[in-house]
């Protein structure tokens, strides 16, 4: 097998990127493309990592089900059920055993936030399944249910009739929910006979905004409430913001808890003072962390932004790739516009320029990056072939 590339021995050549709006009106800007999440394989080849380890671990249990085919790029059905913190051990169950069990029974991949990681103002952690099929989803819920009615019969804490389930749901989704006038909220709650009630606050920004749903009920009432809202919320899959819906947890690690794994779940969010992310952790939960900190006028913001930097002459080749198709690529994946010139009196450098709306702008920039440190490698593995011995 060939090495693996050693990370740079110099420091990256560039000049500090200057980020800055674009002074100019929209209409002169870069036209906007919905922007598709550019880690949404490398994400997905991670999580099915996630749930074998967690199988092998006994923490999650197994990854169960049939292993979904690895071509296919339609997007996964998606729900996501807040669960009290003092329930998920018994979803999890002994070793994983119960998790385990309602992958492989629902063919789908069910994740629960770690220990102590909560959703934003509340006491729960975040359960998250996907699967191929509507169905698969329902099928989900209903198990879940019925731990949730069980542990709520042995505490004492609810009577049959007073269960009570909360999801989140795209906000998007929303106004599908409640329909014109509130009609069609009111008919689920007169066909189910449940209470229900929507957050009338959005949760977390940009694409991953999502409002809280409430259900009150017998366990069949809330399993007729949810089926509905399952059909509605993955009527909107297709939409370019649902990979990014799909992929965020919105939860954070509450004061004093340690993370020790629960099924698979992903990065939270710590919040400091005055409710903005910490600068500890990963550099995958720090970008989460200011994402999702971030008002919607930020990551929504109609004019563009310009972000440049130097590279080397030598590295242009590796970076816009065989014909462009490198650029090419990253353009059609992020929605910004990438273009490299000549420096004026500089013939050993470059400046390379992306623009764009700022979440666009800032993930081509990191998969540029990406591709300035593997020409670099590819460059110095070279070089070292080359040394005479």
């Amino acid at each position: 097998a060939p090495p693996h590339p050693q990370p740079p021995s110099t420091p990256l050549p560039t000049l500090p990127p200057r980020l800055s709006p674009i002074n100019r009106p929209a209409t002169c800007a870069p036209q906007p493309q919905r922007l598709r999440d550019p880690t949404e394989l490398e994400e997905t080849r991670m999580r099915r990592g996630q749930d074998a380890a967690a199988g092998s671990n006994g923490a999650g249990g197994g990854s169960g089900g049939r292993q979904r085919n690895s071509g296919s790029t339609s997007t996964q059905c998606t729900m996501k059920i807040l669960v009290p913190e003092a329930m998920a051990p018994a979803i999890i169950g002994k070793g994983g055993s119960v998790i385990a069990a309602i992958r492989q029974s629902c063919q789908a991949k069910v994740q629960l936030s770690d220990q102590g990681e909560l959703y934003m103002q509340t006491d729960c952690r975040v359960l998250t399944a996907q699967a191929e099929q509507e169905e698969s989803l329902n099928e989900v819920f209903k198990q879940v249910l019925i731990k949730i009615a069980e542990l709520s019969r042995n505490s004492d804490a609810s009577e049959e009739g007073n269960l009570n389930v909360k999801i989140l749901v795209p906000r998007s989704a929303v106004s599908g929910i409640i329909g014109k006038g509130g009609a069609t909220i009111k008919q689920i709650r007169e066909d189910s006979g449940a209470k229900i009630s929507v957050s009338g606050k959005d949760m977390g920004s940009g694409p991953g905004l999502e409002q809280l749903l409430t259900i009150a009920g017998t366990t069949e009432a809330i399993e007729h409430v949810m089926l509905e809202v399952n059909k509605r919320v993955q009527a909107l899959k297709t939409e370019p913001w649902f990979p990014t819906w799909a992929a965020t947890t919105g939860s954070f690690q509450a004061a004093g808890a340690s993370s020790q794994g629960g099924g698979g779940g992903s990065a939270g969010v710590m919040l400091g003072l005055g409710g903005m992310p910490m600068a500890d952790g990963s550099g995958i939960d720090i970008m989460m962390r200011v994402a999702q900190g971030l008002p919607p006028y930020v990551m929504e913001d109609s004019r563009g932004f310009a972000l440049s930097c130097v590279v080397p002459d030598h590295l242009v080749g590796g970076l816009i790739g065989r014909g462009g198709a490198g650029t090419r690529e990253i353009q059609a994946m992020t929605g910004a516009k990438i273009a490299i010139r000549d420096l004026p009196d500089d013939p050993e450098n470059r400046t390379l320029s992306i623009a764009g709306p700022l979440p666009s702008a800032c993930a081509a920039y990191m998969l540029m990056m990406k591709r300035y440190l593997d020409a670099e490698a590819q460059g110095l593995q070279s070089s070292s072939r080359q040394r005479p011995r």
